[in-house]
């Protein structure tokens, strides 16, 4: 079984709230950036025509992060692939967290895939569905 893929993402200064730690409503955008290197391999050659809309967000907050806990170690799988919506898995740790340390953040997202011209669901390619199904958990 793949672990996952793993993406560190670097925490700005603006990403930080008053009580110094990572503002819950900046977690989302962190997501999305952890996200874009994941899909990249199977949905950027067809960025023009393909997009990914979100069609839901969990977030569940367990601990602390911080500044200086950048750049924070996202890990990600596919939770659920279907005909025309997949689902992303998400672990958020510091830097220097082992990778088998409890998560300070477990997420996860459900993405639909979509023909941007004719603004319609469109059906995942076979390359876009086993890229997804190597990372599958």
């Amino acid at each position: 079984m793949t672990i996952g893929f793993v993406a560190p993402v670097h925490v700005r200064w603006s990403d930080i709230d008053m009580y110094q730690h990572i503002n819950h409503a900046t977690m989302v955008t962190l997501l999305e950036e952890a996200r874009i290197p994941f899909l990249r391999e199977p949905f950027g050659p067809e960025i023009e025509t393909i997009g990914l809309l979100i069609a839901d967000v969990n977030i569940s907050y367990k601990a602390q992060l911080r500044l200086i806990d950048s750049p924070l170690q996202v890990t990600m799988w596919s939770k659920r692939v279907r005909a025309v919506d997949f689902t992303v898995g998400y672990e958020v740790r510091s830097v220097g967290a082992p990778a088998d340390s409890k998560p300070a953040v477990i997420a996860e997202t459900q993405l639909a895939a979509v023909h941007i011209k004719e603004q319609r669901l469109q059906r995942l390619s076979e390359q876009q569905r086993e890229y997804l199904q190597r990372y599958q958990r």
